[in-house]
This record gives C-alpha cells, structure tokens and sequence, in this order.
C-alpha cells in the first residue's frame, strides 16, 4: 500500500492540477465579450443555414419580382402563376406563364411596363417605375455582349 492516497489513486496534485485547467478553460469564455458572443452565434447560426438550405439549380432561369417596402417573391419561369403585387398606386398584376413573365396590368399612368411584353431570358427585366414594381428574369443564360 505504499504511496497509496486512499482517495481511490487521486492525489492533492492531481486536484489541483484538474482544477487549474477547469480554471483557464473559464477563464477563456469570460474573455469573450457580450460582442464576441453575438458574432459567435451569428456566425455559427449562419453557417447552420446556409448548410441546412436547399440549394437551388441556378441552371433554370426565375423569375425575381421585387415591390416597394421589400415584398418580394422568386418563381421558377416553367411554372404557371400569377402575382399580384401591391405598390403605392395600386396592384401590378405579374403573369408567368408558357416559360415567359410579363406585367399583364398595373395602375400606372402610362402603361409602359404592359406594353414591354413577355420576357424570359436571364438579364431581362420589365419595371413600373411609379408603382416600384421591379420583374427580372434571373440565371444562366446566353451571353448578349462581351466588354474588354
């Protein structure tokens, strides 16, 4: 029984050495600042979201349609549906259909973004600039132009 502590083979230094690395690991979260704690969790909630997200196919054109006060809605173009968004003068009545988007109605004065038609290639875009009603046609797509 020699050098035996009683203590089920624990001595007083093993204690204290325990807790001398108990104490630096709280002594390395208390140098974390409310700050640093928010950046933290944003950061790792972030990365939770942006792993847990369902990836999408960019490959497909969409169709992004974007109101005033941040409304906005993202639709596949080979999908059939039709958007009414509100803006200050009234509502835009937004069609996709046939693989094409157009502003089949909208309460501005000149009829403009009606009048544009359907569109449904990746950089088009029709806008009732009175109403802020923004229709993109997002995604791949053949390049028009090349600048050097």
């Amino acid at each position: 029984m020699c050098g035996a502590t009683g203590d089920g083979g624990q001595s007083a230094s093993g204690d204290r050495s325990r807790g001398r690395v108990g104490a630096r690991a709280r002594s390395a979260v208390s140098l974390l600042t409310g700050a640093d704690r928010i950046v933290l969790y944003v950061l790792v909630g972030l990365g939770l979201v942006l792993l847990l997200a369902p990836h999408t196919d960019t490959r497909f054109p969409r169709v992004l349609v974007e109101g005033p006060g941040g409304q906005r809605e993202v639709v596949g173009l080979n999908e059939e549906r039709t958007l009414d968004v509100d803006g200050p003068l009234g509502t835009t009545r937004v069609v996709v259909s046939g693989g094409a988007v157009r502003i089949v109605s909208s309460p501005c004065p000149r009829g403009i973004c009606v009048a544009i038609g359907p569109i449904d290639s990746p950089g088009e875009s029709a806008v009732c600039v009175p109403n802020q009603v923004v229709v993109r046609v997002v995604g791949e797509g053949t390049t028009d132009a090349t600048t050097r």
